[in-house]
This record gives C-alpha cells, sequence and structure tokens, in this order.
C-alpha cells in the first residue's frame, strides 16, 4: 500500500504517506517500545536507517527509536533501560542481546546563521520537536519517520525523493554540517558505498573542503566508522571514495604514502587492495557472525606484505618485520591495542597456515582455536583476490574442524572474556 494522505492530519512543514510493511519485516521488541511509549501519551516513531532500508527493501540490522519522551521519562517506563552518553544522551531498551537505541527529538543547539569560527558540536542534549529533530540529523535518507500504528511515514527533509533519486545529501548547508561533526564524512562514505548511491555535488565538495577536521574529532568514533565502512560488504568501494576524496590520507596516512609512492590508482598494490576488499565483502555478506576488528585489520593491511610472508619463513623473523612495517599504520588508525596486537599475529600465521598441517601441534591449534580459524580464513581470502589456490586450505579447515576449542576461560576481573572467532 502507498498513498498520500489527505484526509488526515498531517504535521505542518511535513510530507506524509501511508505505507504498510510485511510484519515479518518489523522488529517485534521495537514495535513494543514505540507501543508502550505511544499509549503513554508520548510520540514515537521508528526513524533513521531502519526505514530508509525498509523502503528500499532491504532488512534492516537495527532498529532505532525517537520520542517526545526524555531519557529519564523513557526510563521510568521500561525497566529493561540504561541511559548511556554525555553529549548525547540516548537510552537503550535491552531486550536479551538486543538493544534498542531510544533518542529524544532533539534541536541543532546552533542556529545555521550561528558565525563562530568554530562550528564543532561540543554538545547536543537541547529538547526539540520531530521537525528540528529531523532537520539536526545528518542526510536526508536518514531522516524519515515511520509510525507502525497508523503506517505512516513522515518527511520533514526530502528524503523519499532523494530515495527515489538514489542520493546521499546533507541536511541543510553541508559546509555547517560537515564542521559540526566531521565524522559525517566518513557516514557519507558509508552510505553512497553500501547503497550504491551518489552524493550530491554540494555534500561532495564540502566533504573535499573539511576533510581534515576529521582529525579534531574523538580517535574512538574516527575508528568505529572505519570498522563499520569495512564491515558492511561494501569495503571495496568505501575504498574507492575514501581515496576519491583525499579521506584515506587523513585517516591512514602512511598506508596512503605507500600506495602514493607507486601510483596510487594505478598501482599493483592499490589493484590487489581493491582485489582483496572485493573478496573481504563476499565473504562477510554470507558469513554468519560479523568479522572481528582485529581481522578486518589484517585484511587492511595484507597487501601490503607480501614480501614478508614468504613460505617458509620464521615466525620470530616474519613478526619483527611486521612491526617494523605496519604497526604504526594500525596505531595511527588508534584501534584498540589488543585489536592491533591480533591482527599482527593474524598476519603472523599466514607463512604457518600456508603450508601443511603435518608438523602442527594440535595442542597449540587448540590453545589458539579462534585465532588459527581466522587465519585460515584470512588465508582463504587472500588466495582468492591473487586468483591462486590455497594448496592445503582443506587441509587446515579439517583440522580446525577435529580440534575442539576449549571453553572460555570464567569471567573474573582479571580474565578478559575469551575471544570469539570469526568464520564464514
Amino acid at each position: 500500500m502507498n498513498r498520500w494522505i489527505s484526509e488526515e492530519p498531517r504535521p505542518e512543514g511535513a510530507l506524509v504517506r501511508e505505507q504498510s510493511f510485511e510484519p515479518s519485516c518489523i522488529d517485534p521488541s521495537a514495535l513494543k517500545v514505540v507501543s508502550r511509549l505511544q499509549a503513554y501519551g508520548y510520540e514515537a516513531y521508528f526513524v533513521g536507517g531502519c526505514v530508509r532500508d525498509l523502503l528500499l527493501g532491504r532488512r534492516p540490522k537495527d532498529f532505532d527509536v525517537a520520542t517526545s519522551a526524555t531519557p529519564d521519562e523513557i526510563k521510568r517506563l521500561f525497566k529493561n533501560c540504561r541511559i548511556i552518553g554525555r553529549r548525547f544522551r540516548l537510552a537503550h531498551i535491552i531486550f536479551g542481546e538486543k538493544i534498542i537505541e531510544t533518542a529524544t527529538f532533539r534541536r541543532n543547539p546552533r542556529s545555521e546563521a550561528d558565525e563562530a569560527d568554530d562550528l564543532y558540536l561540543r554538545r547536543d542534549n537541547v529538547f526539540g520537536t520531530p521537525e528540528e529533530d529531523a532537520r539536526r540529523r545528518d542526510f536526508t535518507v536518514n531522516g524519515l519517520y515511520y509510525d507502525p500504528s497508523t503506517h505512516r511515514l513522515i518527511d520533514y527533509v526530502g528524503g523519499l525523493e532523494d530515495l527515489e533519486r538514489r542520493i546521499v545529501r546533507a541536511i541543510g548547508d553541508p559546509d555547517i554540517r560537515m564542521q559540526e561533526d566531521p565524522v559525517r564524512i566518513l557516514r557519507a562514505i558509508k552510505f553512497a558505498a553500501r547503497l550504491g548511491f551518489d552524493i550530491d555535488p554540494p555534500t561532495y565538495e564540502a566533504m573535499l573542503t573539511h576533510r581534515a577536521l576529521i582529525r579534531r574529532c574523538a580517535p574512538a568514533r574516527v575508528v568505529e566508522e572505519i570498522f563499520r565502512l569495512l564491515r558492511a560488504g561494501a569495503a571495496a568501494p568505501s575504498m574507492r571514495l575514501l581515496a576519491a576524496t583525499g579521506v584515506l590520507e587523513v585517516v591512514l596516512p602512511s598506508l596512503h604514502a605507500e600506495l602514493a609512492h607507486e601510483g596510487s590508482t594505478n598501482g599493483k598494490t592499490w589493484t590487489r587492495l581493491l582485489a582483496t576488499l572485493d573478496a573481504l565483502d563476499r565473504v562477510a555478506k554470507n558469513a554468519t557472525s560479523p568479522p572481528t576488528n582485529a581481522f578486518l585489520l589484517a585484511t587492511l593491511v595484507r597487501p601490503f606484505v607480501d614480501d614478508i610472508l614468504t613460505p617458509r619463513a620464521r615466525q620470530d623473523v616474519v613478526q619483527n618485520a611486521l612491526a617494523r612495517r605496519v604497526r604504526h599504520w594500525l596505531e595511527e588508525l588508534h584501534a584498540f591495542r589488543s585489536d592491533t596486537a591480533s591482527a599482527l599475529e593474524l598476519l603472523a600465521l599466514q607463512p604457518l597456515v600456508s603450508g601443511s598441517t603435518e608438523k602442527v601441534r594440535h595442542r597449540r591449534v587448540r590453545h589458539r582455536h579462534a585465532l588459527f580459524g581466522e587465519a585460515v580464513t584470512l588465508r582463504g581470502l587472500y588466495a582468492e583476490a591473487c586468483g591462486e589456490t590455497a594448496v592445503y586450505l582443506d587441509e587446515w579447515i579439517a583440522l580446525l574442524a577435529s580440534v575442539t576449542a576449549p571453553p572460555p576461560p570464567s569471567h573474573t576481573k582479571e580474565q578478559r572474556p575469551h575471544r570469539r572467532p570469526w568464520r564464514p
């Protein structure tokens, strides 16, 4: 069902459209959150990426809710709720392992007419109306609301038109929006790559102008967006956009310098990198669980260390060479030290898993079962990218299947949870 509503009241300044989705596409926990908020007299809608994906015929990974209830009011309604964040307070409503992120309608704490030199937002807890909330969001395709109780789409920002045109466009003045939060530059790349959309020319120009401001953002936010770029099944197109916009030089200057040294977009390593990321995309789309951060880091730098990871290379020599070559690349990205260390281990194991399992100690494989599983997956992925046959891959897969992983250690203050394997 899809028609324009004329007989019902409509929010001022909004386009409202009737839209029904298959019930199986709607998360029942998210529906409970919206229904309970509305039952207590609050406005509440699905918002953002889940609405966008439903309209595109994609199954949403997460459902977010926007409401007129404040975080404290939400917490009073849901015993399974916790409040997180300082710069941006959010309610997380927990259903087992699932979290429904619920945010109060907000408005931009600064007018677009504000001429201050520093536009970077350090606070974002000024509550507002649904329209103000829509207009403070990043891109039009993420500014749509859906009311599942009345089956109404509400569009204040032209998101429906941009979805039809397949365009990523900033809401408001793109120059101001990119300065307010430069991480939006990475998000624009992610959405364009993942959805196969074009970037609106003024938005693209603002990304080029303000890309250097990414350096002033919290490193944890930047690296998390990089991981999302690599994890979402669109790593290769994301890398092309990172290079085209010059953002790659900002977030990974050493890796960019290595590519630039041999001609970047026409060099052998660049071609191998894109082939590797293409293979990662194919594996990630079919995986039962998302790739770990360490696996993503190892995959990213794998094409740059062919000369180090030669067959029968001694592991201590490989580890020292990797530390000299790529450790500082990963440190530039500000990844967690544990992820960096695990990525280097995965790379150091590549010569071993490229050979036969005959002399491998099963006890060692059992003890580091998750790590060896990821190392074998990386070996197969990179062989596919290079158009090679991974001769001993089946041997390693059989060995991993025959060696039982140890149980995870009990969780104490001194012990960290057992590292989960990632296998496609």
